[in-house]
C-alpha cells in the first residue's frame, strides 16, 4: 500500500509562498526564494541569484534556497524540501560561501528518502 506524503502546514504556507510569487510574476521562475524553516514563511522577496537570497537573510541556516520551478510547487514537495533542509541543517551543513554553485539534491524516489531518513536517525557519525 502506498502511503500520501506528509503534507505539513509549513509545507502549505511555502507552497503558497512559491506559488503566490508565480501567479504575481511568472517570469519569475528560475529566480530564488529563501522559505524559513522554522514555519514555511519567508521574506516577500524574490532574488536573482542564490547567493543574494543568503546573503540578505540574518542567519543562512534558518532557510531554505529554493529556485522557482516553473510549474510551482505543490505542498508535498514544500513539506520535504523543508524536512530536507532541516535534517541537513541538523547534521552541520552550512552553505559557508553564498557564491558556491553546489546545493544539496532532492531525494526523488521512496529509497533515496529512506536512505537519508536512516542517515539522519545516525547522525553526524554518516557523513564521510
Amino acid at each position: 500500500m502506498i502511503t500520501p506524503p506528509v503534507v505539513t502546514d509549513e509545507g502549505r504556507r511555502a507552497s503558497d509562498v512559491v506559488n503566490g510569487h508565480l501567479a504575481a510574476d511568472p517570469q519569475c521562475s528560475g529566480r530564488w526564494v529563501a522559505l524559513r524553516l522554522s514555519d514555511g514563511g519567508s521574506d516577500g522577496t524574490v532574488y536573482d541569484t542564490r547567493s543574494d537570497a543568503i546573503r540578505h537573510q540574518l542567519h543562512e541556516s534558518q532557510c531554505a534556497y529554493l529556485k522557482i520551478p516553473p510549474t510551482g510547487m505543490p505542498p508535498a514537495d514544500a513539506s520535504r524540501l523543508l524536512l530536507v533542509w532541516r535534517m541537513f541543517v541538523a547534521g552541520g551543513f552550512r552553505l559557508q560561501d553564498p557564491d558556491d554553485r553546489r546545493e544539496p539534491i532532492m531525494p526523488f524516489t521512496r529509497e533515496d528518502m529512506g536512505v537519508l531518513m536512516r542517515a539522519a536517525r545516525m547522525g553526524p557519525a554518516w557523513r564521510g
